[in-house]
């Protein structure tokens, strides 16, 4: 009825004249430049390898098991000169150097790998079972050095950037019906994406389970979800997740806090940024309530609601929230919150986000629609859109679960 009633108002008023188009924005001096700027970071983190650079890759490993470490490092600089961004080369050439104990070498090509991307290689350094050798040398002091720089270098520049969970490959996806205990592997992480470089950094190399972020209200941090497994029951609705963790990343630093370990089943988990705190409030079946970091990883219970077991959730806060079926979500004013369930990150909400940054006047929107990946979108005046993870999704908040 309301909508005839404005169609009959609409018709019977005089249509307005026509007035001049108004000229186009300027293009935004320093936002998405084409081609991307030189600096840290990559132009595609969601590009796979150039196959002939794995092709050598694998070629190098072959000689590698062989010991034959020289014929393996041919093969590893080719495939680095195949594909300059693929850097898996570039750890196993150390590797190389570490089995001839030629340890100022080997230590020299980590040095540049971390100077070149942080993350995820920062902790794929420290993992590494050839590289053992050099923890207890005195070149791991260098080492050791040299990640604090790069991780103060990556974490640099990241006050305008945006942040968003995107999905670096095909997931392995959950089947659709029928009970039983399922591995997460949804191969998503946290990203940065500069609109003044146009370059990406990875934040997170948490195996590919991260589900959903909250960036804090002083930009300073981002709080993330992760998870191991989806259980689900006899029943459609009977779904949870197991493993949960609670990571919180302090961005000019990359160091990471203690995780907050979740026990048992969880069916929901609602981040919110309340001044400086990040409070949470989970719905499990080991742990429900309302909690805040404690020290050493632990969760400090928070009072309730004053309007008791009826009282608004976090998000209940948030005026007029709702999951929209395609395009924006709803553009009111809201407080930062992530909410996430066994279904996995719900979308964004809010108006398009303004970056402001001298020489860089852009906004990022999330956009929602029916059959195809979550998608972020950062516009410029006067300049082509950035949609970050066409191919398999990205989100302010994070992803569904596939």
């Amino acid at each position: 009825m309301i909508a005839t009633l404005l169609a009959g108002l609409l018709a019977a008023t005089p249509a307005a004249p026509a007035k001049p188009s108004a000229a186009p924005a300027p293009p935004a001096r320093g936002c998405l430049p084409a081609p991307t700027l030189p600096g840290l970071g990559v132009v595609d983190p969601f590009r796979p390898p150039d196959p002939k650079a794995t092709e050598l890759n694998s070629a190098g490993k072959s000689y590698y098991r062989d010991g034959k470490w020289e014929e393996a490092r041919i093969e590893y600089r080719a495939a680095e000169t195949a594909d300059p961004t693929f850097l898996a080369p570039r750890l196993n050439v150390a590797c190389s150097f570490v089995r001839q104990e030629r340890f100022a070498e080997a230590t020299a090509e980590v040095e540049a790998l971390l100077a070149r991307a942080y993350v995820p290689w920062a902790r794929e350094v420290l993992e590494a079972f050839d590289l053992g050798a050099l923890k207890p040398r005195p070149e791991m002091a260098r080492i050791r050095r040299a990640m604090t720089a790069a991780a103060a270098a990556w974490g640099a520049d990241l006050d305008d950037a945006v942040l968003f969970v995107g999905r670096a490959r095909a997931p392995l996806k959950i089947p659709a019906t029928g009970p039983g205990f399922f591995i997460l592997n949804p191969h998503q992480e946290v990203y940065a994406f500069l609109p003044t470089t146009g370059r990406f950094r990875q934040l997170t190399s948490e195996d590919g389970r991260v589900l959903a972020l909250l960036r804090t209200p002083d930009r300073r941090r981002v709080v993330y979800v992760t998870a191991e497994k989806l259980i689900r029951g006899a029943k459609d609705d009977d779904v949870a997740l197991r493993g949960v963790a609670i990571g919180e990343l302090t961005l000019a630093t990359m160091t990471a806090e203690p995780p907050i370990r979740v026990a048992g089943d969880v069916r929901r988990v609602e981040l919110a940024a309340v001044g400086a705190m990040v409070t949470f409030r989970i719905d499990g079946d080991r742990v429900s309530g309302l909690f805040r970091r404690a020290d050493r990883g632990g969760l400090d219970p928070l009072a309730p609601s004053p309007r008791g077991k009826g009282g608004a959730t976090i998000g209940e806060t948030l005026k007029g929230s709702h999951t929209p079926r395609e395009g924006l979500a709803p553009a009111k004013p809201s407080l930062p919150h992530a909410i996430v369930t066994a279904r996995g990150a719900e979308p964004a909400m809010g108006s398009p986000l303004p970056i402001a940054r001298a020489g860089c006047q852009a906004s990022v929107r999330e956009i929602v629609a029916p059959g195809k990946p979550r998608t972020v979108v950062v516009s410029a005046p006067g300049r082509p859109p950035r949609r970050l993870g066409e191919q398999f999704g990205a989100g302010l908040v994070g992803l569904p679960i596939p």
